[in-house]
């Protein structure tokens, strides 16, 4: 028969051991892969949440990627640039993706993550536009809010894709040209 303190010892262990898990970053937001598969991410957005995304502003979100290797610089020239609003769907799936809803990097040589599906609402109220040549873009006209910004630096080395995906939180607020450095 066991004793209090070690039933106790025991939930405290898997308790620890879950969020060790949770702390490496293991996928479980829906993310499909080789080793793992799970249900697409729970929450769905709630159009209230979203709604102001969808109006014009008097802001403008700027910026460049590049990555540099050796005396190569390379840049997202030709890559989409996004800017996705904030909601709880986002953040799930910005930490699915980069391991954190704030600033991150995922390696090309990962692969992409591949959800079941996109909530409509997701697709519908991100921007997108082009990296110029010079790995620069913009968005005009986003009204006040929090965004995220992501976009992906990509080359070819032999038969290997390196560099990857990035992404960056942003609060834009009062008519200000918000300029982000990537990575």
């Amino acid at each position: 028969m066991k004793s209090a303190s070690g039933t106790a010892a025991v939930i405290l262990g898997v308790a620890l051991a879950l969020a060790g898990c949770a702390q490496l970053g293991l996928p479980n937001f829906g993310l499909q892969d080789s080793a793992l598969s799970a249900p697409a991410l729970s929450t769905p957005i709630a159009p209230a949440e979203v709604e102001w995304a969808r109006k014009s502003g008097a802001n403008t979100v700027s910026g460049t990627a590049a990555l540099k290797t050796g005396d190569a610089n390379h840049t997202c020239a030709g890559q989409s640039a996004n800017l996705v609003p904030d909601s709880a769907y986002a953040r799930a799936r910005m930490t699915a993706i980069f391991g954190n809803a704030t600033r991150g990097r995922r390696a090309a040589s990962l692969g992409p993550v591949k959800f079941e599906r996109d909530d409509p609402l997701y697709v519908s109220t991100l921007r997108t536009t082009r990296c110029d040549a010079a790995g620069s873009f913009s968005f005009p006209r986003v009204p006040d809010g929090v965004w995220y910004v992501t976009t992906s630096v990509k080359w070819q080395d032999g038969s290997q894709v390196e560099g990857g995906s990035m992404m960056q939180r942003v609060d834009v607020r009062g008519g200000k040209l918000l300029k982000v450095t990537l990575p």
